[in-house]
């Protein structure tokens, strides 16, 4: 679990320098700094705030060790539909996707200390989906964090 937030954590912040690199050489001044966001946890982490903040992300990661090819993807938003076998979820965007969901799939709510179900999860619930695929897409890990 380490690698794969420390995986998002570098994307983010090659993301955010990218992003930030192709501003600074469109000929636009650079903002200067708040001193209240400098006080801020965020502003020692800025990738992680990015992390916190994103709706909807893909990235693909190399095992070094094979030489192979692993596409990640996470969203974070309101359940629209789920079964024992699948979840749909809307992002704040509109975006939908819909993973599948299996024996393997690890499912958490806030209040439970044990590992939930999918039966725990309900339509309307905020939820964070990360799993793995390109095109048919399976979850990894449903988090409902209104529970």
């Amino acid at each position: 679990m380490w690698k794969t937030l420390a995986a998002i954590g570098a994307t983010a912040a090659i993301v955010g320098g990218a992003g930030t690199a192709a501003y600074a050489a469109a000929g636009t001044p650079a903002p200067t700094p708040s001193t209240s966001s400098a006080t801020t946890p965020a502003a020692k982490h800025p990738g992680l705030d990015r992390i916190r903040r994103s709706v909807h992300a893909t990235w693909v990661i190399e095992n070094k060790k094979t030489k192979t090819f692993t596409t990640h993807d996470a969203i974070r938003g309101q359940v629209t539909s789920v079964s024992a076998t699948s979840i749909t979820v809307q992002a704040a965007d509109k975006v939908t996707e819909t993973y599948v969901v299996s024996l393997a799939t690890k499912v958490h709510t806030r209040t439970l200390k044990s590992a939930a179900s999918i039966a725990d999860v309900r339509a309307g619930d905020p939820v964070f989906v990360g799993g793995t695929g390109t095109t048919t897409l399976s979850a990894v890990r449903v988090v409902d964090v209104k529970k």
